[in-house]
């Protein structure tokens, strides 16, 4: 009977433990993809967030968008801590967990201050890596009628084409330097007006997108976001996907279109790469569409690689070798006949080869200051040196090379530049050389009338463990070490009347090598 019972019990615990592991493994098919938006009217207009949902619903891939967005909205505004959004941003970050955040940037940073935009990127991009979630980028549609711009001063007109071209550009700089992907809905925009002219992408104001650029905007983040193409996707209007009809008035040909454009990806194996002066790397682009694609089946589809600064990277049209000609950055465009593009920010940088600092040990006093005289070469280096100090609350030192002396004692600095060449420097904090010397003839007990006592003061130094009193008289070429005290005074006694006599002091402190250096010569006639 026992034996059964043994038998009953591990049956019942064998099935639960099966029942759990199914159960568990059904919650993680079922948990549901959840995407935050962050943006301006880009985002918004359209409902465009909740047609991902229903591309998402009709691959069968479960899906929650939640939308943090604000008219005209920049990212400087929603990364500034204080704002209200900001505050909603980081409350949703903390309390919720999200598979990815897609941002959108506004026109304007975009294009007139990009390292505006680059500072709030980062400071967005820290939060959602910290969240656990993945970052997005959306680039939206340029301007129909393109825009005015003022760069550097200068106001400047882009038209659509070209300002489409720098949006991308500029994302994808930005998603190559934070090392997020890029969902580049405008460039979609520009290959849609060329292939189907029919389809209208634009809003009345000629800004914002109609719900036909909406959809496609929606199909490109769809694919960057689950990697699937949207092609022959049944998120089509009036389908049993669209329960809340958000494209209903959204013609099914029209529709299948945008698939069709939004299925194809250019992607490269690298969208940062760095390159010393005179080496060559290689880059290869990847090209994705179905084979049923009707627009892509018109092109043939050949991916030619191009530099868009000469004087800096070179590249092979074909291959996609890229060769580094002169020190700076520059971008590495990989395009199709079919009008994709995909860049590549490249940075071109010359090591050093010989890195000399002219002083030697230094010799300060407290809150001196001095900046190290540097040569690196060759002169065309991009290296950087970084500073640092052995006891920084002894001697301190900047990212420029300037030490500041804090107290005393005996530090060492040491200079690495970024290729490996490491320099040391010893720097001593001294002892204030002794100052206010007063010198006179005092009383006291003489071996005789022809002497005098000589009384010495000088002024105190609280960081001095003790004093050196050394003396010379007329016609002696060199000082003699008399005394060692530990108070600021001295008695010289017994010196003979109608002599003069010099007297320097010096402070010493517990390491020598931060002594102070012999005071000035002061003098007395003994009478």
């Amino acid at each position: 009977m026992k034996h059964l019972q043994k038998i009953f019990l591990l049956t019942f615990f064998v099935f639960i433990s099966i029942y759990q592991i199914s159960t568990s493994t059904l919650a993680d098919e079922t948990t549901p993809v959840k995407i935050l938006f962050i943006g301006n009217s880009s985002t918004y207009y359209n409902n465009m967030p909740l047609m991902i949902e229903g591309l998402a619903k009709a691959d069968s891939i479960e899906c929650q968008v939640r939308s943090i967005t604000a008219s005209n909205y920049k990212l400087s505004q929603f990364a500034t801590p204080g704002n209200s959004y900001n505050e909603e941003i980081m409350n949703a970050l903390s309390m919720e967990k999200w598979d990815f955040v897609v941002l959108q940037e506004h026109r304007e940073p975009l294009m007139q201050n990009l390292e505006k935009t680059q500072t709030a990127l980062t400071t967005l991009k820290k939060a959602i890596d910290d969240s656990g979630a993945k970052t997005v980028l959306y680039e939206t549609q340029a301007d129909y009628m393109g825009r005015d711009f003022t760069i550097n001063g200068t106001s400047i007109y882009f038209d659509h084409n070209t300002l489409q071209y720098y949006m991308n550009k500029n994302y994808y700089h930005l998603s190559g330097l934070q090392d997020c992907a890029l969902a580049p809905a405008g460039l979609y925009y520009t290959r849609c007006m060329s292939t189907y002219p029919e389809i209208n992408l634009y809003n009345s104001d000629m800004i914002h997108p109609s719900l036909e650029g909406s959809y496609l905007a929606a199909c490109v983040l769809y694919q960057t976001i689950f990697d699937k193409s949207a092609f022959n996707n049944q998120f089509l209007p009036d389908s049993t996907f669209d329960s809340s009809h958000l494209i209903s008035s959204l013609e099914n040909e029209t529709a299948i279109k945008l698939q069709n454009i939004a299925d194809t990806a250019l992607n490269l194996s690298a969208y940062t790469i760095q390159l010393k002066k005179g080496e060559s790397k290689s880059i290869d682009a990847n090209l994705k569409y179905n084979e049923e694609n009707p627009v892509m089946k018109t092109f043939a589809n050949t991916i030619t690689y191009s530099s868009l600064n000469d004087n800096i990277i070179g590249v092979n049209r074909k291959s996609g070798t890229i060769t580094g000609i002169s020190t700076g950055t520059s971008m590495v465009m990989a395009s199709t006949d079919s009008g994709l593009m995909a860049l590549c920010t490249v940075n071109v940088i010359q090591p050093s080869i010989g890195f000399t600092i002219t002083e030697g040990t230094l010799s300060l006093h407290r809150k001196d200051k001095h900046t190290y005289d540097m040569i690196l070469s060759p002169e065309d280096t991009t290296d950087k040196i970084t500073w640092s100090s052995s006891k920084p609350s002894i001697v301190s030192v900047d990212e420029n090379g300037t030490i500041t002396a804090k107290k005393i004692g005996v530090a060492t600095i040491t200079a690495t530049t970024d290729s490996g060449i490491k320099l040391t420097r010893s720097v001593r904090v001294k002892l204030v050389t002794p100052t206010n010397i007063k010198i006179k003839k005092t009383g006291g007990k003489t071996k005789g009338k022809k002497y005098a006592n000589v009384k010495i003061t000088w002024k105190k130094n609280t960081n001095a463990v003790k004093y050196y009193v050394y003396r010379r008289m007329v016609g002696k070429s060199s000082y003699t070490h008399i005394a060692t005290t530990t108070s600021a005074k001295y008695t010289d006694k017994n010196k003979k009347k109608g002599k003069k006599y010099y007297y320097k002091i010096k402070s010493i402190y517990s390491n020598t090598k931060c002594n102070s250096y012999r005071s000035k010569a002061t003098k007395i006639s003994v009478k």
